[in-house]
């Protein structure tokens, strides 16, 4: 059976074969409508772009790394997702990888050394310093492209994708405190990071603003793991003035604190309402369903995905885009209105 040409995508498509080109290796430069003609027509012909002849033209490898800080997380499958989708539309591969004991910097050089990559995305923009990256150019020349997730904007100086973490703890605490909650607490995220003071920040200006207590015994630290959240919960059952509503630095540490509460015999949301950050596959599922802030995950990978591209391509010549992106809340049932405050 005759393999689909660029000719046939075009003519179920009824455009050029530039217009097809454009679609597929760079799809913000068409509309919306022709973008998806031209992906039912790849799709109805099984049409697949000829790798080979495309990087003998751009003498590329079409070869991506992908450096997360740990693979299983829950978190990061989303992101992948959103990547995975964004490079096959380019036809480009992905690998995704943990920081060696060197560091990120260390495992980028090695994976440079023995393979050959276009781009390199860090999900995790604190990872690798305007010095790493120096010295990164430095060590070897042929460094490419490299797109971070950053936490800040700013924080790192990498092109960088990110969310307004400070802004979404102050929606979490807005959250809270029209439900009629004015004893607020919170579980820091990992010690020394950006996320941990932007969230505890936008809670902290949220309750300020209200004027109400920020009671330093009510935050607890965390991490951002359910051992972490457990933890946490004990800190909390020694208290003997607890405050009525929670705010966890992440899905999972929450998960972990509402366990760990349930243990005791302390009911949420009867006893106390908890609110995370993430919204994680998980956490429309549990038990009570919970209320986040909602990060664009699978987004946020094709975004970064389409930035690293664009560079590729340089159709960004920026010296360090970003991108950010929004987050909103998920109300659950994690978080009910307190009655009697």
């Amino acid at each position: 059976m005759k393999r689909p040409s660029i000719g046939d995508v075009a003519r179920q498509a009824g455009v050029s074969t530039a217009t097809v080109s454009r679609a597929i290796n760079a799809p913000e430069t068409v509309t919306e409508k022709t973008r998806l003609k031209v992906q039912a027509a790849v799709e109805a012909l099984h049409y697949v772009q000829s790798v080979t002849a495309r990087n003998f033209k751009m003498q590329r490898a079409n070869a991506v790394l992908v450096v997360a800080n740990d693979i299983g997380n829950i978190y990061y499958s989303e992101i992948f997702r959103g990547i995975q989708r964004r490079a096959e539309t380019s036809n480009y591969s992905i690998t995704i990888t943990n920081p060696s004991p060197g560091g990120t910097q260390d495992l980028i050089l090695s994976n440079l050394r023995t393979s050959k990559v276009d781009g390199v995305i860090i999900l995790s923009g604190h990872e690798i310093t305007e010095h790493d990256l120096s010295l990164l150019h430095k060590l070897y020349s042929g460094t490419p492209p490299i797109v971070a997730l950053g936490e800040e904007r700013g924080y790192t100086q990498l092109a960088h994708i990110l969310i307004d973490n400070e802004q979404a703890g102050y929606g979490a605490g807005r959250h809270l405190i029209e439900m009629g909650h004015t004893r607020i607490g919170h579980t820091y995220g990992p010690n020394n990071t950006p996320v941990r003071r932007a969230r505890a920040n936008g809670l902290r200006r949220a309750l300020a603003e209200a004027k109400l207590i920020i009671n330093d015994r009510w935050f607890f630290e965390s991490g951002f793991s359910a051992i972490g959240g457990r933890a946490a919960a004990q800190s909390f059952l020694s208290l003997k003035d607890r405050p009525t509503a929670m705010f966890c630095g992440n899905d999972e540490a929450a998960m972990g604190f509402i366990s760990q509460l349930h243990r005791y015999g302390v009911s949420v949301p009867d006893d106390l309402s908890v609110i995370g950050f993430d919204d994680i596959v998980l956490a429309d599922s549990y038990v009570p369903g919970l209320s986040t802030m909602h990060q664009p995950k699978e987004e946020m990978g094709r975004h970064a995905m389409n930035l690293l591209l664009d560079i590729i391509e340089r159709r960004n010549t920026s010296p360090m885009p970003v991108v950010e992106l929004p987050i909103h809340l998920v109300p659950r049932e994690s978080v009910i209105r307190r009655q009697n405050p």
